[in-house]
């Protein structure tokens, strides 16, 4: 047991209180040196990472052959010989997907044709037409969304039908 200031040399029984407090306080110290030894490696770590970035920069700094690249000219040289990123191959920029000669006149003709339709209807129905008409390029179908848009140019109405799809007609 540990003794108590001003309490004299009998050994007294200390409360449980006492021992709880004291327990606490000696498992607070322990922490307090293990956070600073921590401290101490973080401190430590801190300084290897720092050594080994400075190290990756001066490796990027170095040109491919593992010299850094000079000034002028020669700087130029060496940037072209490395590769070039290259582009992926998929998609390519399309330009018009709409053909030039569906406009919204035929949208209107193709509604006054049909009295009311879904985009996808009329869409199918301009290009039907544009494959038995045999004009150049038929072969790519008119998208539903063009149609949309011209439709509202050709001044149709909208109207949300019963199985929730968007129906187009005049007037």
């Amino acid at each position: 047991m540990l003794p108590i200031e001003g309490s004299s040399d009998a050994p007294e029984r200390q409360s449980a209180l006492v021992t709880a407090a004291n327990r606490l306080v000696i498992r607070i110290e322990a922490l307090v040196d293990e956070v600073a030894k921590l401290r101490e490696d973080n401190a430590i770590l801190r300084q290897e990472v720092r050594e080994a970035v400075a190290l990756l920069d001066a490796a990027t700094a170095a040109g491919p052959n593992g010299h850094r690249p000079g000034r002028g000219r020669g700087a130029v040289a060496v940037k072209l010989a490395v590769p070039a990123r290259r582009r992926r191959r998929g998609r390519t920029a399309k330009g018009r997907a709409t053909p030039t000669d569906v406009t919204a006149d035929v949208v209107r003709a193709v509604l006054v044709m049909l009295g009311e339709a879904t985009a996808a209807e009329i869409a199918a129905e301009i290009t039907r037409a544009r494959v038995q008409a045999g004009v150049g390029g038929a072969t790519a179908p008119v998208g539903g969304r063009a149609v949309r848009f011209l439709a509202e140019r050709a001044g149709a109405t909208t109207r949300v039908g019963d199985d929730g799809q968007r129906r187009y007609r005049l007037g």
